[in-house]
């Protein structure tokens, strides 16, 4: 995807990485982190569009946003170079990194380490005109709900939250479960984190949801769906191509923009 509003920010961002490696866990898998940087560009872009859209006709410098699960900074890097106050939040573990908080520093981003499992986010009410959360939530082992509410918490009154997620009733996965196949992380990942090898601190996808979940999930919290729908974070091949469009619901991934409801939400 190129958007003359923010390619060049984006691959600027995105080569920094290959230069001057985050190794976020300090176990030399800068290469790692740079290949799956380079596989998830194409869900960055689409993410920052829309983000864009979102505030169009608005001072950015005015916007305060707040990325849940930056993991290595991309979006929050590349949108603050656009413009907007941004703060990224993520777990403790990766927030320590110097090579993370010097690069947040250089593109004037707040940090916010918590743990959303146990921690309130220590913000005043009504703080952030959007909350970003992608490929994060599949990531808790825990009850969303509570992670949830601190959303709404801290988003102004009919502020943004924009929500992406793995597809749980993806093609891929209805073919694996029709040929036996699991549609869950390996057993040997559980190990591998327990073990603590490999990048699997928080690797793991323990829960996915249909977009139906995700919908009732964000209304059961107060919010208001503004917007839903499918997308592909890779270019797939023309068969797939065409079932998509007609069955986008197959998608392998969903994304919901929803508003905290406020004094001027409809309902």
């Amino acid at each position: 995807m190129t958007d003359s509003r923010f390619s060049h920010l984006l691959d600027e961002v995105l080569a920094g990485y290959q230069r001057n490696p985050i190794d976020l866990l300090d176990r030399n898998d800068g290469a790692g982190e740079w290949a799956y940087l380079v596989n998830a560009r194409r869900s960055y872009a689409r993410t920052i569009a829309d983000i864009l859209d979102l505030f169009q006709g608005r001072p950015f410098d005015e916007i305060r946003i707040l990325e849940i699960g930056a993991y290595l900074g991309v979006v929050s890097r590349v949108l603050a170079r656009l413009g907007f106050r941004v703060t990224a939040l993520d777990i403790p573990e990766f927030m320590a990194n110097p090579r993370l908080a010097m690069a947040y520093s250089g593109d004037g981003i707040d940090m916010l380490s918590v743990n959303l499992e146990k921690g309130r986010i220590e913000v005043a009410d009504h703080s952030f005109d959007c909350v970003i959360a992608c490929e994060t939530f599949e990531h808790f082992n825990f009850n969303p709900v509570p992670a949830l509410r601190e959303v709404g918490r801290i988003l102004k009154p009919d502020a943004f939250f924009y929500l992406s997620l793995p597809n749980l009733a993806s093609a891929h996965n209805r073919v694996s479960l029709l040929l036996g196949r699991s549609i869950h992380n390996a057993v040997d990942d559980f190990f591998a984190q327990a073990d603590g090898r490999g990048n699997m601190l928080v690797g793991i996808h323990w829960r996915e949801y249909t977009m139906g979940e995700a919908v009732q999930l964000l209304e059961g919290c107060g919010f208001v769906v503004r917007r839903r729908y499918f997308f592909t974070p890779h270019s797939p091949r023309w068969l797939a191509r065409i079932l998509y469009r007609l069955f986008p619901s197959l998608r392998e991934n969903l994304t919901v923009i929803a508003v905290r409801r406020g004094r001027g939400t409809a309902q």
